[in-house]
């Protein structure tokens, strides 16, 4: 009997001492909490309301450079103005965390030697083909002038101290700064080296007359984005847009980082006469009247051809190229855009010929 008693209280203690162990494992409403959350990187909100993942969600390496928000590899390159000859541009490498000088200060235009060019787009090459891209035709240029980047922001701002870029005329104003929005580079001391945008045509045009120049005409601009062939990209028909080679929108604008990049960063996508972001970073205007179905006409095919006449109403000008903001279609050479004359939008820029 001592025996049975025995081992049933030992039974008793041993189902007692599980009956507590599983009791320890039960959550009661306020522990039963999923602590995940607490752990997950904060977004970082933008101006235009667009969540963007902070540096940890995006597990930013140690050794990228910025530039006016820009963020930019090891390695990666982006130009200056020189100081003492602002019509010259210093490169500069991203080494250690730091902007470093290379080489001496190279010109800010390429001669683009005259020759005649299929302007448009090539099915055979393109496959679809917006409307406003077609026929395919031979046009014929004499040789000009083009600068190697987009017009940054340090030299716009000298053409606004001289009076020249202003904003006097409230009919024809010439640009917005980044007091008046954040996207706007003018005025940020950070973006000196970013092309120059929320510029209208008008003040386009000041600019480049300022300088004894021109905006180039819409078959100048595409001949030396496609460097007088028939290919879909400023540097060839591969590889495709991507942000390796130049300035789009990928996951978000400007390959992530919401804001232009510095003039000159995308050294893959530049032209084979060395022309920096013709394929996207900020569009550009020319100088030409948009016309739908200009290239249809015979005007189309002339010599230096200038485009279709003024119209009477609807009156926009062409943009050429890709922006930040948009994604591959936009920076094929043959992509056509326009503008009204006073649109001051946050991707459209401009480049000067003589």
């Amino acid at each position: 009997m001592k025996i049975r008693a025995l081992a049933f209280i030992f039974m008793v203690l041993f189902f007692a001492a599980c009956g507590s162990d599983e009791e320890e494992t039960v959550f009661n409403d306020n522990e039963n909490v999923d602590d995940t959350e607490e752990s997950l990187p904060d977004a970082i909100v933008n101006d235009t309301e667009q969540e963007i993942p902070d540096e940890e969600a995006n597990d930013v390496p140690e050794y990228v450079c910025y530039s006016g928000g820009a963020l930019i590899n090891g390695g990666g390159q982006q130009f200056k103005v020189c100081s003492d000859d602002n019509t010259k541009f210093q490169k500069q490498i991203c080494q250690d965390k730091k902007w470093v000088d290379e080489g001496a200060c190279v010109a800010g235009t390429v001669t683009v030697s005259g020759g005649t060019f299929k302007m448009g787009c090539d099915k055979e090459t393109e496959g679809t083909c917006p409307e406003d891209t077609v026929p395919l035709h031979e046009v014929e240029l004499s040789g000009y002038e083009m600068d190697k980047f987009e017009v940054p922001v340090e030299l716009y701002e000298l053409c606004i101290a001289e009076n020249i870029c202003t904003n006097d005329n409230a009919e024809e104003p010439h640009y917005r700064t980044s007091s008046d929005s954040p996207n706007c580079n003018i005025g940020n001391p950070e973006r000196k080296n970013h092309p120059a945008n929320c510029v209208t045509w008008h003040g386009a045009k000041a600019y480049c007359e300022w300088l004894g120049k021109r905006l180039p005409t819409e078959a100048e601009w595409e001949y030396a984005a496609k460097s007088g062939k028939v290919q879909i990209y400023p540097w060839g028909n591969t590889p495709e847009a991507s942000c390796d080679n130049t300035v789009m929108k990928s996951s978000a604008n400007g390959c992530g980082t919401n804001t232009t990049y510095p003039v000159g960063s995308r050294p893959s996508g530049a032209s084979e006469q060395g022309i920096y972001d013709l394929s996207g970073n900020v569009a550009e205007y020319t100088a030409d009247w948009y016309e739908k179905k200009f290239y249809s006409t015979d005007e189309a095919s002339q010599k230096d051809t200038q485009g279709p006449a003024e119209p009477e109403k609807d009156k926009y000008k062409v943009i050429r190229g890709g922006s930040y903001i948009y994604g591959e279609n936009h920076t094929r050479a043959s992509f056509r855009s326009s503008a009204k004359l006073d649109d001051k939008a946050i991707d459209f820029g401009f480049r000067c010929v003589k």
